[in-house]
């Protein structure tokens, strides 16, 4: 009876160590650093700047049950996916390390951002896009892009709109962001109907033109329906801006909803 009882106390000693040590490895200093870097950085960008998916480097609206829902289980209808293998524990670091990264600073960049509003008014951007209630409603709005992205997405954005993606996970973080995919769809008497997708189902799909108009359309009652992916409705800048000025619109768009 003695031998089992010190075999089963050396045996509980021996579990709560290992536990010790595991609480130990996954709550020291970094160990949230690394989880990001292996499982975030590549869409959310170095240090949560912005990349693919949006910024996080800023106090994010979503409470601590939502965030950790979404590290739990990804948002897979907006291109996040789930992490597997994760213990709670680590979805705890790793959420705890999201909000250490709304501290961060906001990156330098070359422009001047005054200069780039004019730059952005000359170009007539707010014929698509809108900031903070002012412009058109077929482009994505702008207010908040600063807060959504890093300045090297931007500049990207605004040279070669159909080279970057957007994987929409600010939906749930940031009060709404809608993936702008370009759709042409062709009626059965030939007319063809170009625009952003705004809605779609198993039976219909919406678009809005560049004019803003909305279609609605029965899947049935077309021949064709291509989702563009890869592209944009957004024309190329890169031949008709200079370096400066592209610095100047970046320096612009990125200071858009951030802190003053």
């Amino acid at each position: 009876m003695k031998a089992s009882i010190r075999v089963c106390l050396i045996a509980a000693a021996a579990c709560l160590s290992a536990s010790v040590a595991s609480a130990q490895t996954f709550t020291q200093p970094g160990e949230g650093k690394r989880l990001f870097d292996g499982l975030c950085q590549d869409c959310h960008g170095t240090n949560g700047a912005g990349d693919e998916a949006p910024a996080l480097n800023h106090p994010l609206a979503a409470d601590d049950a939502t965030l950790h829902k979404i590290i739990r289980d990804g948002i897979p209808e907006r291109g996040m996916p789930r992490v597997r293998r994760m213990t709670e524990e680590e979805v705890n670091v790793l959420a705890a390390y999201v909000r250490t990264l709304g501290n961060g600073k906001t990156e330098t960049v070359a422009g001047n951002a005054e200069r780039g509003r004019a730059v952005y008014a000359r170009l007539d951007c707010s014929s698509c896009h809108v900031i903070n209630g002012q412009g058109g409603a077929f482009g994505p709005e702008l207010s908040k892009t600063g807060q959504r992205r890093a300045p090297s997405w931007i500049r990207q954005a605004i040279l070669d709109p159909g080279s970057v993606r957007s994987k929409g996970v600010q939906g749930i973080l940031q009060n709404g962001f809608t993936e702008y995919l370009p759709v042409s769809v062709v009626e059965k008497g030939g007319s063809e109907v170009r625009g952003f997708r705004v809605n779609e189902d198993s039976f219909t799909i919406q678009l809005r033109d560049a004019s803003g108009k909305l279609y609605s359309f029965r899947k049935n009652d077309v021949t064709n329906i291509e989702k563009q992916a890869g592209r944009s409705l957004m024309p190329p800048y890169r031949d008709r801006l200079t370096p400066a000025d592209t610095d100047d619109l970046v320096a612009w768009l990125y200071s858009l909803g951030r802190a003053k």
